[in-house]
C-alpha cells in the first residue's frame, strides 16, 4: 500500500518540476527590478529586526573577530581549507562544490558588520561593499552557483543581517543597489523552492522568504509574510517531531533548524506578527531536545551527517532562546529519552552517553543518514572516549562512503553488507528497521537501554543490543537473531587521543594520565585498527575537511550461532 505522506511529497516534487523547466527569462527580468520604497513603517520594522540581531550578538566571542580580520586580508576558511581571494571570481568553483557554496553563503557578512560595530573602522564596511558589489556585478541575471536556492537562501538572510547591523556605515547608493538585488533574489527564490529536495533545504528557502517579507514592503513581501509563512509552519510540524527532535536525525541539522526557528519567532515578535502557541511550544521542545544532542560546550554528537563548526554557535542559540522562550531549557541530569526521534542517553557530571536508535531518516529524504543504528558516543571523566567517526565532507570527499558505512560506527555488522543501502553522496535504497525495546525513565539515576536493528537485506535477521550502567562500568551486550553462520563484527571507535594495546580479550586505552579498560567476551578474536586506507577504517572527522587516524577495537565472531558477545568499558585513573 502506498504511503499517503510519501505520495503527497511526490506530488509536491512534481509541483517543483513544473517550474524547473520554465524559461528563465521571465524570472531574470525581475532580478534587476528596483526594490519598493521603504517608508516610515518599514523603517520601524527594520529597526525592530536590527534590535533582535543586536541582542543575539555575534557568534563565538572570538571567532567573529578572527574571521572578520581574515576576510579583510582576503582569507576565506571553509571546511578545513583556506584560500586567499582578494577579489573572488563569483562564477568559478575554486576548490569544491561545498567550499564554493560556503563562499556564496556570505556568513562572513555578519562578521564584518560586527567588526565595524566593535571598532568603527570603515574598512569593514568597504570590504563588505566590495565583496557584495562584485557578487552583484558578476552574477547578474542569475549566473553562477550562488543562484542555487539553498545558497541563495543563506546569503539573503546574511545580507539582511549585515545591512541592518551596518546601518548608515554603508554608502547610500550601494545600500539601495543591494536592496534591489536582494529583493530580486528573493523573488527568484520564490519560484525555485526546493520541492525536489524538501527537508532542511525547503525549510531554509521558506525561512529566507519570510524574513524577506518582514524586511521589504510591497505586494511580493506581503505574500511572503502570509502564504510562505503558512508553508513554514507546516514544515515546522512535519520536520520537528513531538519530542522536539528533527526528523533527519542529525544533531547538526537539528541545531541549524533550531537557530532558524528561534530567529523566526524573534523577528515575528519584534514586528508584531502573532505566533500560535502551538508553534512556540514546538520550538521550545526543539530547544529542549538540542540540550540532549550536544555536549555541555555545545558541540554536537556526530550521528548521521554531523560535524562541529557548521551549526550556529551555542552561545548565539542560548541568547535567542532566552529572548524568544524566556529561558534556555536545562540540560539533562540522569537518564533521558527522545523516544520518537530515536535518541536515548544519560548525563551525570563528566559521565555521558548518547545512543542512536531511530530510523535512518524520513522515508522520502534520508540523504543525511548513516548506518549507525544502535551505535553510541560515551564520555568518561569529562572527555570523549567512544566517538562516532563524524563527517569529513560531501560530494567528492574520499571518506564519504566510509563515513556512511556500518563499519564507521560503534555497532555490529552482520555479514559484509550495510544496515541500510547507502550509496552515492546522499542516496539510500533499502532502509534498516530500527526500534527501541526498553529504556530507563526520564531523570533516573540508573541507565538501561535495549533496542534492535533489522538490516535491509535480511528481514529475518536482527541485531539486538543492551546497554547498562553498572557501577563504574558500561556494559554493552549484543546478540544477532537469525543470520545463522554469518560473520559478525562489533566495533568500538575510540577518540584519537588514546593509544590502545590489546592483550587477549582485554584492551587498554591510555591518554595522558587516564586509562580506559575494555574487557570483552564471546568474540573469536579482538584486534585494533588505526588509520587503514583500503578498506578505510580508523578515521575520526569531527569537522568538515578533517581526517585524523583513530583506534578502532574490532570484535569478530566467525560464525553466528546465537551467542551473546560484548564488552565492558570503565575508566581507571593511571
Amino acid at each position: 500500500m502506498t504511503d499517503p505522506l510519501l505520495l503527497l511529497r511526490t506530488v509536491r516534487g512534481l509541483r517543483w518540476r513544473q517550474w524547473a523547466y520554465r524559461p528563465l527569462r521571465r524570472l531574470q527580468a525581475r532580478v534587476g527590478a528596483p526594490a519598493p520604497p521603504r517608508g516610515a513603517r518599514m523603517d520601524a520594522r527594520s529597526a525592530a529586526m536590527a534590535r533582535v540581531w543586536e541582542a543575539a550578538g555575534p557568534g563565538g566571542p572570538a571567532g567573529w573577530r578572527e574571521r572578520a580580520s581574515g576576510v579583510l586580508a582576503g582569507r576565506f576558511d571553509f571546511i578545513g581549507h583556506t584560500e586567499t581571494l582578494n577579489a573572488p571570481d563569483w562564477r568559478a568553483r575554486p576548490v569544491s562544490p561545498l567550499w564554493t557554496y560556503n563562499l556564496h553563503y556570505f556568513d562572513h557578512a555578519a562578521d564584518l558588520a560586527w567588526g565595524w560595530r566593535a571598532t568603527a573602522d570603515p574598512a569593514y564596511a568597504r570590504r563588505f561593499e566590495a565583496l557584495a558589489g562584485g557578487w552583484m556585478e558578476q552574477t547578474a541575471g542569475g549566473r553562477g552557483p550562488g543562484w542555487e536556492p539553498y545558497a541563495l537562501s543563506l546569503r539573503a538572510v546574511n545580507w539582511m543581517r549585515a545591512r541592518l547591523l551596518f546601518g548608515a556605515a554603508l554608502e547610500p547608493g550601494f545600500a539601495a543597489r543591494m536592496d534591489s538585488s536582494l529583493h530580486g533574489q528573493l523573488a527568484f527564490l520564490r519560484r525555485r523552492l526546493e520541492w525536489h529536495i524538501l527537508a532542511n533545504h525547503l525549510q531554509k528557502n521558506l525561512h529566507a522568504l519570510v524574513l524577506g517579507g518582514l524586511y521589504f514592503p510591497g505586494p511580493d513581501a506581503a505574500a511572503w509574510r502570509t502564504g510562505v509563512l503558512g508553508l513554514l509552519w507546516r514544515e515546522l510540524f512535519e520536520q520537528v517531531l513531538a519530542d522536539g527532535g528533527h526528523f533527519e536525525r542529525s544533531p547538526m541539522y537539528h541545531a541549524i533548524a533550531l537557530g532558524d526557528f528561534l530567529e523566526l519567532l524573534a523577528m515575528l515578535d519584534a514586528c508584531g506578527v502573532e505566533v500560535a502557541p502551538e508553534a512556540r511550544e514546538r520550538v521550545r521542545a526543539m530547544a529542549r531536545a538540542w540540550t540532549r544532542l550536544v555536549r555541555p560546550d555545545g558541540r554536537p554528537h556526530l550521528f548521521n551527517d554531523a560535524a562541529d563548526g557548521i551549526a550556529p554557535d551555542a552561545g548565539w542559540l542560548r541568547r535567542l532562546a532566552t529572548l524568544v522562550l524566556g529561558e534556555v531549557p536545562a540540560p539533562p541530569v540522569g537518564a533521558w529519552a527522545l523516544a520518537e526521534t530515536g535518541y536515548f542517553g544519560f548525563a551525570d557530571g563528566g559521565e555521558r552517553i548518547a545512543v542512536d536508535c531511530g530510523p535512518p531518516g524520513p522515508r522520502y529524504q534520508p540523504g543525511h543518514a548513516h548506518c549507525d543504528a544502535l551505535s553510541f558516543e560515551l564520555d568518561l571523566g569529562g572527555r570523549p572516549v567512544v566517538v562516532d567517526s563524524g563527517t569529513s565532507g560531501y560530494e567528492g570527499d574520499p571518506l564519504r562512503a566510509y563515513a556512511r558505512s556500518t563499519r564507521a560506527h560503534s555497532t555490529v555488522q552482520v555479514g559484509t553488507r550495510e544496515q541500510s543501502e547507502v550509496w552515492g553522496t546522499f542516496r539510500v535504497g533499502g532502509l534498516a528497521r530500527v526500534r527501541a525495546l526498553e529504556w530507563s525513565p526520564e531523570g533516573s539515576g540508573a541507565f538501561l537501554f535495549a533496542g534492535e536493528c533489522a538490516p535491509y537485506h535480511d528481514p529475518r535477521a536482527a541485531h539486538q543490543r543492551r546497554i547498562e550502567r553498572r557501577g563504574a562500568a558500561w556494559r554493552v551486550e549484543d546478540r544477532v537473531r537469525g543470520a545463522a553462520g554469518a560473520r559478525l563484527r562489533s566495533r568500538l571507535h575510540l577518540h584519537p587521543d588514546f593509544a590502545v594495546r590489546v592483550d587477549g580479550g582485554r584492551a587498554t586505552a591510555v591518554s595522558g594520565g587516564e586509562r580506559v579498560v575494555v574487557d570483552s567476551w564471546g568474540a573469536d578474536r579482538v584486534r585494533v585498527v588505526t588509520g587503514a586506507e583500503e578498506p578505510a577504517q580508523g578515521w575520526f572527522s569531527p569537522r568538515f575537511g578533517v581526517r585524523t587516524p583513530a583506534p578502532v577495537l574490532e570484535l569478530e565472531v566467525d560464525h553466528n550461532d546465537g551467542r551473546s558477545f560484548g564488552f565492558e568499558v570503565r575508566l581507571e585513573q593511571g
